[in-house]
């Protein structure tokens, strides 16, 4: 629930959450709106140790200890809640991003693995929130090449493996919600399932025409493919000239290439171009996050969304977070997580030399 009554600047944020006292009641109050549940039995009150975060209830056949901090993204952190809502403010006022460098700057962490763990534990709250809203009205959709990683080259739709599907909402006053998804490659199933997934039926969806939008209208959706192809010739001025007879494609998106505009400027910007593919779709909701609520006048709007998401998101281990797939069965002297197959292979002659007391 967001609220009117809330700091407005930096300064009063300050004032408002200066102690760990503060800090804590304002969560408490964020995770039970309605009053204390506990998650063991039900009951809804409790006892309060002074100075912790740790909640006893007070039902006697229950008696069990709960946290504040207990199965949400604060899971098992040892850091003081004030440091995580200066962290959550500098995330959501940025008008950019930031960057983990930059996040263990102003927050004085003595590792960056800690501002790495961080952002992405935010970022995951931040894709829950985005995930909750489907696309309606009249809508653009068209990919592009994600921004970095690559320079030079072939050029089209097949010579990027990292692409994204971006789909905004068309206003007369110009854009209204955005939805952004990564894509391997040009896989037509992916686009057409993400369209189904987050668009509602009977939409208009304006697009350019590719393959992989000619079968909207037997999803249930209203295509609208206006591909302008006209032929320029020498007097037309301020263009490029062309040879007479060649046709150039004008198509009419204005409000999504807009978006793939900011979305490249915000990755060469803030990540300097340089990301992982196992995690471009956080930063891309990340994104989404942002922008869907750039219009919201209401005092740190994105701070007030972002603070009840850290609490319906489950609290995941570290190699799950940091998207390492994890080994169930390992072999014989082979480590949990399946990591490079040289590492692997260091590892276990370094144990055969232990073992055999070189």
């Amino acid at each position: 629930m967001i609220s009117d009554d809330f700091p407005k600047s930096e300064f009063e944020f300050h004032e408002r959450f200066s102690t760990e006292e503060d800090c804590r009641e304002y969560l408490f109050q964020v995770r039970w709106p309605k009053g204390f549940i506990c998650p063991h039995c039900g009951y809804t009150q409790c006892w309060r140790r002074s100075n912790r975060d740790e909640l006893i209830c007070a039902a006697r056949a229950c008696g069990k200890e709960t946290s504040l901090r207990a199965g949400t993204v604060l899971h098992n952190s040892r850091k003081p809640l004030k440091q995580w809502l200066m962290a959550m403010f500098h995330m959501t006022n940025n008008k950019q991003a930031i960057s983990a460098f930059l996040l263990q700057r102003l927050m004085g962490f003595g590792s960056i693995n800690t501002a790495i763990r961080w952002l992405r534990e935010l970022r995951r709250a931040m894709a829950s929130v985005v995930e909750n809203h489907r696309l309606r009205g009249e809508v653009e959709a068209d990919e592009a090449n994600i921004a970095g990683k690559k320079e030079g080259g072939k050029r089209g739709k097949g010579a990027h493996p990292v692409r994204m599907l971006v789909m905004v909402e068309r206003l007369e006053t110009g854009c209204g919600r955005a939805r952004i998804q990564y894509i391997r490659g040009y896989a037509h199933a992916q686009i057409q399932g993400f369209i189904d997934q987050v668009v509602e039926k009977g939409s208009v969806l304006h697009t350019d025409g590719e393959r992989a939008y000619r079968s909207l209208d037997l999803m249930g959706y209203i295509p609208d493919s206006r591909v302008i192809t006209h032929t320029r010739g020498k007097d037309k001025g301020k263009t490029k000239k062309l040879d007479e007879g060649k046709k150039s494609v004008l198509v009419h998106l204005p409000r999504v290439h807009r978006v793939i505009s900011l979305v490249k400027r915000v990755i060469l910007g803030a990540y300097q171009g340089r990301y992982s593919e196992r995690h471009v779709q956080s930063y891309l909701d990340e994104y989404c996050f942002r922008f869907n609520r750039r219009n919201d006048k209401r005092p740190l709007a994105l701070f007030q969304r972002l603070a009840p998401a850290i609490f319906d998101q489950k609290a995941v281990p570290y190699w799950k977070s940091s998207g390492r797939p994890y080994n169930k069965k390992p072999a014989d002297g082979q480590p949990y997580f399946v990591r490079d197959q040289r590492k692997v292979d260091r590892i276990n002659a370094w144990r055969a030399l232990a073992k055999d007391g070189i």
